[in-house]
């Protein structure tokens, strides 16, 4: 949240029992800025998650072996856990679509180059994802990400129909 801190005092325990917490960013529009940086972030690591998973895929180790390595290092992540049951049997149900993540990475490059931030993986990402939609990738959710990755490897991607879980129950 961001603006008057007086406002955030007085909101914050009501705004702490709705989730794991609230978080005071600063004054003005810096939750927005905030937003903009999560879903940044998002879109590289989705992209990178991907990558990683098709290589290992790729050098003959099942997705959900190297996933099941990867949740229990220190990269592992809440994010990491969500998507491997995607990421392992190519289920991809619509959590957040190309186009929208399109749109906040768009949002990213903007506010980089008004702050005079290089964001140079986020403009790289950003050329991955519109080759997606350029594909007619437009309405799936953003982790088919995998399928174009392994298509633009050579690899003939199954999915592995295992119960892997998503690290939320």
């Amino acid at each position: 949240m961001s603006g008057p801190k007086a406002a955030y005092e007085a909101a914050r325990p009501y705004l702490d029992m709705m989730g794991t917490g609230s978080s005071y960013v600063g004054e003005g529009e810096l939750a927005r800025i905030a937003k903009i940086c999560h879903n940044v972030f998002l879109g590289v690591v989705i992209q990178n998650l991907c990558e990683i998973t098709v290589l290992a895929e790729k050098a003959g180790m099942p997705r959900h072996a190297f996933l099941d390595f990867l949740n229990k290092s220190v990269m592992g992540s809440m994010f990491t856990r969500y998507k491997t049951p995607a990421l392992v049997n190519l289920d991809f149900h619509v959590t957040f679509t190309p186009k929208l993540l399109r749109k906040d990475l768009d949002l990213g490059l903007d506010a980089g180059r008004e702050f005079g931030v290089p964001m140079p993986l986020t403009s790289i990402t950003r050329d991955l994802l519109q080759q997606m939609i350029g594909q007619g990738m437009t309405e799936e959710d953003f982790s088919t990400l995998l399928l174009v990755q392994a298509k633009n490897s050579g690899l003939d991607i199954k999915p592995e129909n295992l119960q892997v879980s998503d690290g939320l129950g």
